[in-house]
């Protein structure tokens, strides 16, 4: 179970990385890179997704478990 907990934690920390990313590329670096930095926020949002698509699984698994025992 811990193995599946660091993977949707991984896709989350990635999309948040990705984002802040994008974010830095659509600002600072806005003559240059502008629209690669566009493409890494839509990015990090998609990664960011899968990971809370993945908990919520997760979640719902464990409490099917929890509902099977009782």
């Amino acid at each position: 179970m811990n193995r599946n907990l660091e993977s949707y934690r991984r896709f989350i920390f990635i999309g948040i990385i990705v984002i802040s990313l994008g974010i830095t590329f659509s600002t600072t670096l806005e003559d240059t890179v502008g629209s690669l930095g566009t493409v890494f926020i839509a990015v990090g949002g998609l990664f960011f997704i899968i990971g809370m698509s993945k908990k919520q699984k997760e979640e719902q698994q464990a409490k099917e478990e929890i509902d099977k025992e009782v």
